[in-house]
């Protein structure tokens, strides 16, 4: 009887702890999401928390794996406003060692680098060609007219910038550049194309921006029916300058953009800014990267980087991959010179401390498809933020749908929309969305639902999540 007693009690007490059985509205609305036809046979987890207690109100698989994609991000972008603060700048220094006599740089020119993913970034609205022009003015003010050693990036260590279970047909396109010491323009090289007019007829490669020097391509993308979508990929590792361009591109277009990947851009900067020193009548001859900084190293000219709350919103807003991973160097690496790969045992320690001690988490952005997290992770996560910061700085950080960036078009015209904050986490068989909702008590609850594994459309896939959402916020 007694043995009876304590089973009944510890019944008692899992269904109370679990909400699922004493909210048969929520129940009845994960039943009808789960019927979605593309989410009969997929892996469904969600976790749904009180931010005020922190309780886990809801949950179904919420303690399972899931690859999270680009939901990831979250945990790089409220770490560095949790470790570094809103205002932190990443600072990159142009400056010389050596001696200037005559007009003449006895010496080395030296970019010195810091990492920073914005540099130059048409997102930020920077121009890299600008900031080059500042720097020559800089140069000629300092009456620098030959430069008689080497003009050189002094980076931080070596670092390959692409984890290593990156999937090869990303890492040579505009979102699979990984972040290197020295980022511009994005990271990007973009190609234009010209296709035919008939469907199988080969394409021509008409130009690049930026012009690299010594980057060899080779163009096999086809021409596909008027219409149909941009399919085409460059196939390249980091530090390739030979680059194979795949796929095809819609009939009919004179110059059509291929958002390519910029190989190597800590040494593509040097061959452009060498380019502009030499128009500029300012003699240089060799370029290099180093690995160090000079000892004696005179900076003559600083550029600093927007706030760092500017550049995680930005990473958030619209997913950029490469600013995500300059977040993961910054906290991770820091100031210890680089050595190759990201270390992912020191990821998984620094992580250990908000709750990720379970999670598997091999890259900075959520490109990796070896990433694992859970649910009850993410919205305890973001509990966490919330007692660490306030609701109103972790709201700004993240995308408000209706407003922000690619949450502009979660809920599209549903009056709940407003009420509203999430992280949008897509890759192929993937849709995740991670974030905040204010419910109809007038309570705020993280949630995290991950569909991983399903096969159909991401769009049929985001209505459901989006339906059923609605419903959990008018019933809680």
């Amino acid at each position: 009887m007694r043995k009876l007693l304590i089973f009944l009690t510890v019944l008692f007490f899992s269904f109370k702890i679990d909400a699922q059985a004493d909210k048969p509205a929520l129940i009845k609305a994960l039943s009808a999401f789960k019927k979605t036809p593309a989410l009969k046979q997929a892996h469904i987890g969600i976790s749904i928390r009180d931010l005020q207690n922190g309780q886990e109100v809801f949950q179904w698989h919420a303690n399972q794996n899931f690859v999270p994609a680009s939901n990831l991000k979250l945990l790089y972008t409220f770490a560095a406003i949790d470790q570094l603060g809103k205002d932190y700048r990443y600072k990159t220094e142009l400056g010389y060692s050596g001696k200037i006599v005559n007009k003449i740089l006895f010496g080395d020119l030296i970019i010195k680098t810091s990492g920073d993913p914005s540099f130059g970034s048409k997102r930020m609205k920077e121009d890299y060609r600008q900031l080059m022009a500042e720097m020559v003015s800089k140069l000629r003010n300092s009456e620098i007219k030959t430069i008689n050693g080497r003009m050189i990036m002094a980076c931080n260590g070596w670092r390959y910038p692409a984890a290593g279970s990156w999937p090869v047909e990303d890492i040579g396109n505009y979102y699979g550049t990984g972040a290197w010491d020295f980022n511009f323009n994005d990271n990007r090289l973009d190609l234009f194309l010209k296709s035919g007019h008939q469907v199988g007829e080969p394409t021509h490669l008409i130009k690049t921006e930026p012009v690299v020097p010594g980057i060899t391509y080779i163009n096999k993308v086809l021409t596909a029916e008027p219409g149909s979508d941009d399919e085409a990929y460059i196939h390249a590792a980091p530090f390739d300058t030979t680059r194979f361009i795949l796929g095809t591109i819609p009939a009919g277009k004179e110059a059509f953009r291929v958002k390519g990947g910029m190989p190597n851009p800590p040494l593509s900067f040097l061959k452009l800014f060498k380019q502009e020193l030499l128009a500029n009548h300012i003699e240089v001859k060799n370029i290099a990267l180093s690995y160090a900084l000079p000892s004696d190293f005179k900076p003559l000219w600083s550029h600093y980087s927007k706030p760092l709350i500017d550049l995680v919103k930005y990473t958030n807003d619209y997913s950029i991959n490469h600013f995500s991973e300059a977040l993961a160097w910054l906290l991770i690496q820091g100031e210890t010179p680089a050595k190759g790969y990201l270390d992912k045992k020191a990821i998984h320690q620094f992580f250990s401390s908000y709750g990720f001690q379970k999670a598997d988490i091999e890259d900075g952005s959520g490109l990796a498809p070896d990433n694992l997290v859970q649910p009850a992770q993410m919205t305890a996560f973001l509990k966490l933020m919330k007692n660490k910061m306030g609701i109103k700085t972790v709201l700004a950080i993240l995308p408000h749908a209706g407003v922000d960036g690619y949450a502009k078009y979660f809920l599209k015209n549903n009056p709940l929309q407003s009420q509203v904050w999430l992280k949008s986490g897509s890759v192929s068989k993937v849709q995740n969305y991670t974030g905040i909702f204010k419910a109809k008590s007038g309570h705020f609850y993280s949630f995290s639902i991950m569909t991983n594994n399903f096969i159909g459309k991401h769009k049929t896939v985001k209505k459901a999540i989006e339906k059923l959402l609605s419903e959990y916020i008018s019933i809680l």
